[in-house]
């Protein structure tokens, strides 16, 4: 009897797996908490900060993020550390408010650096239409997020 010879198993490539520090900021602190909740219903709030988590999932990538929000109250003092190693920054505003977006865009841009930054208007009230576009617009980002990082790593040839 001729031998038995089985394809070798191809092998599942190993899923990457990312954190990402997001920052959102803006002028309204009851929005903010809002928008914190729209991806998650657990958040923490320490000292001024408020503290979400989100997660997703690319087709080789488990992606966690973890959402920080300084009050506004808090907001000078507590820069440094939202925004330190934040991968990305999303100015969350009631109204859409060119002056106001272009005031936190710099502030993100000059704590922050050069990252991924979005700005979404919720207007008068948060409806589930609007909270699904602020799903979309994090996993948008943090797609965005993960492609620039991979493309930035060496080849391993």
């Amino acid at each position: 009897m001729p031998a038995r010879t089985t394809a070798p198993k191809a092998k599942t490539p190993k899923k990457t797996r990312y954190l990402f520090k997001i920052t959102v900021i803006g002028p309204d602190d009851f929005l903010l908490k809002e928008v914190l909740h729209a991806f998650s219903e657990k958040v923490v709030e320490v000292d001024g900060i408020s503290i979400s988590a989100a997660g997703h999932k690319t087709g080789n990538s488990d992606v966690e993020a973890l959402i920080m929000s300084p009050a506004y109250s808090a907001l000078d003092v507590m820069l440094s550390l939202t925004f330190k190693g934040a991968s990305g920054v999303i100015v969350a505003l009631r109204e859409p408010d060119e002056l106001t977006e272009l005031a936190y865009r710099n502030k993100a841009k000059s704590n922050a650096g050069d990252v991924p930054t979005r700005a979404l208007s919720v207007g008068p009230g948060l409806t589930d239409e609007k909270r699904k576009e602020i799903v979309r617009l994090l996993n948008e980002m943090l797609e965005e997020i993960v492609t620039a990082r991979e493309g930035a790593q060496p080849s391993k040839h």
